[in-house]
């Protein structure tokens, strides 16, 4: 009985061990049939007008396809504002005719690219068809979005089914009532939907293309978008992040720490088109799994190949709309703050206009520099600096101009530091032939104007803020500037429309003698600064 027994026993683990060979021979034989497919993601973001590495990043990427040609090329938003003044004489075509020419696959819009408004987006769009937007919260109010804003993408590399969605800020509130072409849905809801139309196209991994930001930016702690990173946390489904917005160079080794906090790969690099992103994936056959990855950022310089279609386009857009922009026109021999150069120009048109007074809004000159930097200035940067505008020069009351300075809505722009912090960015006035001294003592400020004396007054034209958002990128013909109520509120008479635009006369002066940029006030005036926390403080 005992031998019967030791008999099964031994024909039982005889069947185990047969089993657990076959068992292993099937398992190595899986893994050996398994393979690693490479996938490269070449990656850019923010390039924010920056025209010059644009061939040489379209070079390298060429170059590499020509031997790997699993490839995707992307760019997550920022290519207008800032950056080449060329740009914005074409209103975005210099650029994105560019990158249309560049070879990438596909990108998705940043928040500084409605510079040139929502309907010239769509103009573009229909311009170079082959330029792909991806477009998952992206809306329209009139017809439908172009054939190249797909809600999501799906490319196929070597049998592995790679499915891609575009997610852009939705904080800056805008809806479709103030941009009925392009407009942004809520980003969170959009990539729930997103996903779902890639996992029932059947995708191995996804991947989104955002410009949310890597972490949050200061100022944004209260916005309702997501960053990268909380975005990968809320949807576990996406594996691969090519980010931008936050201008973060993200280096490898905090890529694999999110990677190891959150199962999923973030990208980004630096803005300006000073690095460009490689990030290659490592797919597994069989689980259809990313098992490794590397990150990379490439400096873009010299000892990248140009890529010649991408260098024509741009050379050719400089020889129609910029000839000059090279040319030294000028110098900053030292750092000058915004205001300090806003007076500066106010006194500089006040010269070449031969008028008493100038009154200047803010946004004459590019809105966001705190400090122009010491450096020699090109027709280009001088383009960048200030904004084109005609020159309307008239004839004013002391009375009507001390109502108009002093009225309550009003005087307080007249503040130098008026343009500091968002509530009041927008609506500073300097100038040049007045004065304005704020009195402590009863919050009153003196303008220095004799009521009962006439003033010559110069005013760059578009002057009101509904006009200077019409017109900020293209002057309309001479013929169609608004003589009448050239500045709301103050009444003009013997109203003449200058010969020269102000970019004109810039290089004029700046071709004929080196402008020289100074600052007029090296230290603040001691008013300035209980001037500046008396309305801080009103409008809190």
């Amino acid at each position: 009985m005992n031998i019967i027994t030791g008999r099964s026993g031994y024909r039982s683990l005889l069947r185990k061990l047969i089993w657990c060979a076959l068992l292993w021979i099937v398992t190595g034989l899986y893994l050996c049939s398994a393979s690693e497919i490479p996938i490269t993601i070449f990656h850019s973001n923010d390039i924010h007008q920056n025209l010059t590495p644009l061939a040489r990043m379209a070079g390298y990427v060429a170059e590499y396809r020509k031997h790997h040609p699993e490839a995707v090329f992307i760019d997550a938003g920022d290519y207008f504002d800032r950056g080449s003044s060329l740009v914005s004489l074409t209103r975005g075509e210099a650029i994105i005719g560019a990158m249309a020419r560049m070879g990438y696959d596909m990108a998705v819009l940043g928040n500084h690219d409605w510079a040139y408004g929502d309907q010239r987006l769509r103009e573009l769009l229909d311009m170079y068809p082959g330029f792909t937007l991806l477009g998952s919260n992206l809306g329209t109010a009139k017809g439908s979005l172009p054939q190249n804003v797909p809600k999501v993408l799906i490319k196929e590399f070597s049998g592995i089914r790679v499915g891609f969605l575009g997610i852009t800020l939705d904080s800056y509130g805008k809806g479709g009532q103030t941009r009925p072409w392009l407009y942004i849905l809520d980003c969170m809801e959009s990539t729930r939907e997103a996903i779902a139309a890639l996992k029932a196209g059947k995708v191995d991994l996804i991947v989104a293309v955002t410009h949310l930001g890597f972490q949050k930016m200061h100022h944004e702690t209260k916005s309702a978008h997501p960053s990268d990173v909380d975005l990968v946390k809320r949807f576990p489904d996406i594996k691969v992040v090519v980010g931008g917005h936050s201008h973060t160079s993200v280096d490898e080794s905090v890529t694999r720490q999110v990677y190891k906090e959150t199962g999923s790969i973030i990208v980004q690099c630096a803005a300006s088109g000073a690095e460009l992103g490689c990030l290659k994936l490592y797919i597994n056959s069989q689980t259809r799994a990313i098992s490794s990855f590397e990150a990379k950022h490439i400096p873009v310089d010299d000892s990248l190949p140009e890529q010649p279609a991408v260098a024509a386009f741009i050379k050719q857009q400089y020889r129609e709309y910029m000839p000059k922009a090279k040319i030294i026109v000028g110098e900053f021999r030292e750092d000058v703050e915004f205001h300090n150069l806003a007076y500066w120009y106010s006194d500089f048109l006040r010269d070449q206009a031969g008028a008493d007074i100038v009154l200047l809004p803010r946004r004459s000159i590019y809105d966001e520099p705190t400090i122009f930097f010491k450096s020699r200035i090109t027709v280009e940067r001088l383009f960048s600096y200030f904004y084109d505008h005609y020159l309307i020069k008239g004839v004013v009351k002391g009375s009507d101009l001390l109502a108009f300075c002093s009225a309550a809505e009003r005087r307080d722009r007249f503040n130098p530091f008026h343009h500091r912090g968002r509530p009041f960015s927008g609506d500073a006035i300097f100038y040049s032939g007045l004065t304005a001294t704020f009195n402590k003592a009863d919050s009153c400020v003196n303008f220095g104007i004799v009521p009962d004396k006439e003033y010559s007054l110069v005013v760059p034209w578009p002057f009101s803020d509904q006009d200077i958002s019409s017109y900020r990128h293209k002057l309309p013909a001479r013929a169609d500037v608004k003589m009448k109520n050239v500045v709301p509120g103050l009444a003009f008479r013997q109203t003449t429309l200058l010969p020269e635009t102000t970019r004109e006369i810039l290089v004029r002066e700046g071709e004929a003698k080196c402008l020289v940029f100074n600052r007029k006030y090296v230290e603040p005036l001691p008013d300035w600064d209980p001037w500046t926390k008396w309305f801080e403080s009103k409008y809190k």
